[in-house]
């Protein structure tokens, strides 16, 4: 049955990739145009996509030039909003790109054209209604923002309430949906054709991609994250999350809050004193961070305004991250770490975390994480500390060790690149360390507190109460199928002897199910040719053959699932 599996599989993943070809062809293309066409060929797609390898640089050496990052960038932003939002998270892994590139790709941003007024229409009358516009007292035709997604226009309810409209592209779905599949297909290619690409999981980290994607596709969802970062910020100082209309927003329509408010140049060119912007700044992206759990995941300049009455406005809550109680307190044990600049916790609590495929040398590893560490932290000003690219360098480090990081950890690692560059941009004496001090302290705090270790220690009591329970009931049934030879230890020569004719069995009814399966299309691909003999019926002798034999061949397979099922 493995077999047949497999060849089952197969065909899918070929319909699938079938429904794409012309994508898919576009997109080897332009990475070939790019410089990128060893990779491509390495991928052994030439035949199944029809493309003309002749003329385009298929050296390896092309990968390792000096502007092998510019390329790169240059490629994604022609292909679309799917592969430079990619792009941008491929800017969070060091474990799989050099430096230079990560570099490269950390300046890629959306550059998208409006979507004519016509069609922003017709997706309003299929999401609102035909009469949508009796619901507005005034809407402007003329976008205030175009995304790669949506595009943002502004309006006024029938009450006089200054709002805005996100309104999906239309088609935009089926599109980054069909690049997405041609992305996971690309990455299992990719860990077909390179071993070291397995311990990489790329196709895991498209999958977490498609889902981050599918979320922003869905307005709803961005809805329900607003309204969470609003419980989380309740009668804020710092901030201010816009309220939303849930009876004018659908799936691909999201009215929300007008919030007015200034870019941080703006306001810091007009004499705003850039220190206390920046303070709030770094105290909401910590609370979400270190005490929520729940944080912002693009918290880039265009996404955070600030108000007249001094509160950031923050937009686009689209992309957001999670992080388990279990998981934040990891995080906060390597901040905590960093502070102390205890460089055994650290490179232990940042093991504890991540993913391991094969045996791990601790002891190199250990070496290599202080190393790095030392790097960014003795001797080095807190106030000059950057958490992020140390983040980043453990991450790549941790990568030559087969070791890597779970990816709601690279987009955790990812919100604290983006606030030390926004905040470091407007303040560069501003001291990220310092002001993470407070919510360390009172994290590390209400861990030790005796209300926690009291509640800790009743569940711990609970659960071992529950196992222990369980032992008078399951020991005697332990003893006495051990006595009855029921469990045994290791396998002897006589069902190893089993197992093996057992294995050559299968593989043989695997390769008779492929043969069937042939005969039976054969004998159907045949069936109305003129030129065949005829049996009866209008079918051809030949068909009448094949499927005779099909037969045969089943019939064998019903036989030798028996003695398999016997054995």
């Amino acid at each position: 049955m493995s077999v047949l599996r497999t060849i089952v599989h197969s065909s899918r993943a070929l319909v699938t990739t079938a429904k794409d070809v012309v994508r898919f062809r576009e997109i080897a293309q332009v990475f070939m145009t790019h410089g990128f066409g060893w990779v491509v060929a390495q991928l052994r797609l030439r035949r199944e996509l029809g493309i003309e390898h002749e003329g385009e640089d298929l050296g390896s050496a092309a990968l390792t030039s000096p502007d092998t990052g510019k390329r790169l960038v240059k490629a994604l932003t022609s292909l679309g909003p799917t592969w430079v939002k990619f792009g941008q998270i491929l800017s969070t892994r060091p474990d799989l790109l050099p430096a230079p590139i990560i570099a490269e790709l950390e300046t890629l941003q959306d550059d998208v054209e409006r979507v004519p007024f016509e069609e922003i229409d017709a997706q309003l009358q299929r999401n609102l209604g035909k009469e949508w516009r009796d619901n507005f007292l005034s809407f402007e035709e003329q976008p205030l923002a175009s995304a790669s997604i949506g595009q943002v226009h502004e309006a006024v309810l029938q009450d006089g309430t200054r709002v805005v409209l996100k309104i999906q592209r239309p088609d935009i779905r089926a599109k980054i949906e069909s690049d997405v599949n041609i992305l996971h297909t690309t990455a299992g290619y990719l860990e077909d054709a390179f071993p070291e690409a397995h311990i990489m999981d790329l196709r895991g980290m498209v999958r977490g991609f498609a889902k981050s994607l599918s979320q922003e596709l869905d307005y709803n969802v961005e809805s329900n994250n607003m309204e969470r970062f609003r419980r989380n910020f309740p009668d804020s100082e710092d901030v201010r999350i816009p309220a939303t209309f849930r009876e004018l927003s659908t799936e691909q329509v999201l009215t929300m809050e007008f919030l007015d408010g200034k870019k941080f140049e703006a306001v810091i060119a007009e004499g705003r004193a850039p220190e206390e912007i920046a303070r709030r700044y770094f105290n909401v992206a910590y609370k979400m961070l270190f005490v929520d759990g729940f944080f912002h995941g693009d918290l880039h300049p265009g996404n955070v305004l600030l108000m007249e009455d001094g509160r950031l406005a923050l937009l686009d809550c689209g992309m957001v991250g999670r992080l388990a109680p279990s998981r934040k307190e990891k995080v906060v044990d390597i901040i905590h770490a960093v502070i102390n600049e205890d460089l055994e916790l650290l490179a232990r609590t940042f093991y504890s975390l991540a993913i391991t495929t094969v045996p791990v040398d601790y002891a190199a590893f250990e070496a290599d994480c202080i190393a790095i560490a030392e790097q960014y932290l003795i001797g080095v000003p807190l106030a000059q500390i950057e958490i992020g690219q140390l983040f980043q360098q453990l991450v790549g480090g941790a990568a030559r060790h087969a070791v890597r990081m779970p990816t709601d950890f690279t987009m955790m690692f990812k919100a604290i690149i983006t606030t030390e560059g926004l905040a470091k941009a407007i303040a560069p004496d501003v001291d990220p360390i310092e002001l993470a001090r407070p919510f360390i302290t009172q994290m590390v705090t209400e861990r030790y507190s005796p209300e926690r270790l009291k509640s800790q220690a009743i569940r711990d009591l609970v659960a071992f109460s529950g196992m222990a329970r369980s032992i008078p009931n399951s020991l005697p049934m332990l003893l006495d199928d051990l006595q009855a030879g029921k469990i045994k230890f290791g396998l002897n020569d006589e069902v190893l002897e089993l197992q093996h004719k057992a294995a050559d069995l299968r593989v043989g009814r695997g390769i008779r199910a492929a043969l069937s399966i042939a005969l039976i299309v054969c004998g159907a691909v045949v069936v109305g040719v003129d030129t065949l003999p005829i049996a009866f019926a209008g079918i051809p002798w030949l068909s009448v053959v094949a499927w005779t034999i099909a037969l045969l061949l089943n019939a064998t397979l019903l036989r030798n699932k028996g003695l398999i099922s016997r054995d």
